[in-house]
């Protein structure tokens, strides 16, 4: 009989390749696994909306006699997936995250589950995202509230909310998130979950916008990285999709001894990260000191808030326009009335002041890309504060504090967040990792050398979420 003692929420992807290849475990118990995780968490976390059960077990039998036969079609292969609720799969509603929309049913793949179910995925669930993916909280009016994978009374973050605790608790190896200005990589920092938002344009999606993108929440880098080499194949229904660059995705080696490494703790002048965070993020940077990188302040790079001014109003537009447009919302009145206020202002905006908004976008990008091209990689906090309490739509507590993740998506380079401590009471702790445009290999292989050598206190201990 096969020993089925090892469970998907405890292995990575290349455990579970190993215990399919020798018959130990196969897709499917690999996929009840999941399920089962799911039941036993899941009523209290709420990172879930559509469980795709019959499919995925169907998948999953033809998985299993491709491992049976040795014909396994990759890595990904039988391996369980969870989606973003926004990321459309045939057959499975989508809501915006908002109850101001009754949930319509997908009707095309998006490329980024087209790319998974050609890998051989188990896409079993889409996940909770607060109202129209606009909050970076759990907070929805269609979803109600996601919580902490550490502790129920904290905040997840946002938007990929759900993503970011089915990563943390292990529903599934792969988790895939969208990302428009922090969206993976705060709950991820939230969740202690590594999360990675590649280059714009580097996974194709179907509703490409200005900084959006895909990307894989995980628990561990490799298996972001197994997942971005299928995730980064062309797909002529993105015309922002980049050309095949044929990238080793999973050649993770890198040597850190003389890397230029930039250190940034305010990307704008005045602003503040958490304390606690400065100082996890500084025993990080330490890390890298020590094995004999080359360590470098960075000074605020931006001569003055753009993101305030440009970058944040006209995402902010693009979100009041949703909630006004009726192939999209049925009944405003539904959704998160406390997000509809805070941006209702933009309504009043002229169209000069939304023009100068948008035309300043461009001296942000050319200022970070500037920045950016100093050095290999640019270490920071993911987000300037800590987790907040669950029922938060986070709001107040991010005014003010320094925005560390929105610059990147304005200027489309890769970036990604890794858990590097804790707070004293517990709250996890991210540590931003960031490249120029389209060196997503060298943010991973920094990420993973990173991971392999933070020590016992800045490495998730995963049982105590068992």
């Amino acid at each position: 009989m096969p020993d089925n003692t090892i469970t998907s929420h405890a292995t990575s992807i290349s455990e579970l390749n190993e215990a399919f290849g020798n018959g130990s475990l196969t897709p499917l118990d690999a996929l009840e696994s999941t399920l089962a995780r799911i039941a036993a968490k899941d009523d209290t976390h709420r990172a879930i909306y559509v469980i795709d059960a019959d499919e995925a077990r169907e998948s999953a039998g033809r998985s299993t006699e491709r491992w049976r036969s040795g014909t396994p079609l990759g890595p990904l292969d039988g391996i369980p997936v969870t989606i973003k609720e926004n990321t459309a799969k045939v057959g499975l509603p989508q809501s915006y995250g908002t109850a101001a929309r009754e949930p319509v049913i997908a009707r095309e793949n998006s490329p980024v589950v087209d790319r998974l179910q050609e890998a051989g995925a188990l896409v079993v669930a889409s996940t909770s995202m607060p109202d129209f993916s606009g909050l970076g909280s759990g907070v929805s009016s269609r979803h109600g509230t996601a919580r902490n994978a550490w502790n129920p009374a904290w905040n997840t973050g946002g938007s990929s909310s759900g993503a970011a605790v089915a990563a943390a608790l292990g529903y599934a190896p792969v988790n895939i998130g969208t990302d428009i200005g922090g969206s993976i990589r705060i709950p991820s920092a939230m969740n202690a979950a590594f999360g990675f938002k590649p280059s714009y344009g580097r996974v194709p999606i179907n509703d490409t916008y200005l900084g959006r993108c895909a990307g894989p929440i995980t628990r561990t880098v490799r298996d972001a990285a197994h997942t971005m080499a299928y995730l980064s194949r062309p797909d002529a229904r993105d015309h922002s999709s980049l050309p095949d660059e044929s990238i080793r995705w999973t050649d993770l080696d890198i040597d850190i001894r003389g890397l230029r490494i930039g250190v940034n703790f305010a990307p704008v002048d005045g602003t503040t990260a958490d304390p606690e965070i400065v100082a996890a993020v500084r025993r990080a940077v330490a890390v890298f000191e020590a094995a004999g990188a080359q360590v470098d302040v960075v000074e605020p790079y931006l001569s003055r808030d753009y993101l305030t001014t440009g970058f944040m109003p006209f995402f902010t537009a693009h979100l009041w326009a949703q909630m006004h447009d009726k192939n999209i919302v049925d009944d405003l009145a539904k959704a998160n009335q406390e997000m509809v206020a805070a941006v209702s202002s933009v309504g009043s905006l002229s169209s000069l002041e939304l023009m100068r908004a948008y035309d300043s976008i461009g001296p942000l990008v050319q200022e970070t890309v500037d920045m950016l091209g100093r050095y290999d990689v640019v270490l920071s906090p993911t987000s300037g504060i800590l987790a907040g309490p669950a029922e938060s739509p986070m709001i107040s507590e991010f005014a003010g504090s320094a925005n560390f993740t929105s610059a990147f998506n304005a200027a489309g380079t890769p970036a990604a967040s890794i858990n590097c401590g804790f707070s004293q009471d517990g709250r996890p702790i991210g540590l931003q990792i960031a490249a120029d445009r389209q060196r997503d290999l060298t943010v991973l292989q920094v990420a993973a050398w990173y991971e392999a050598h933070r020590g016992l206190e800045a490495t998730p201990d995963r049982s105590a979420l068992d």
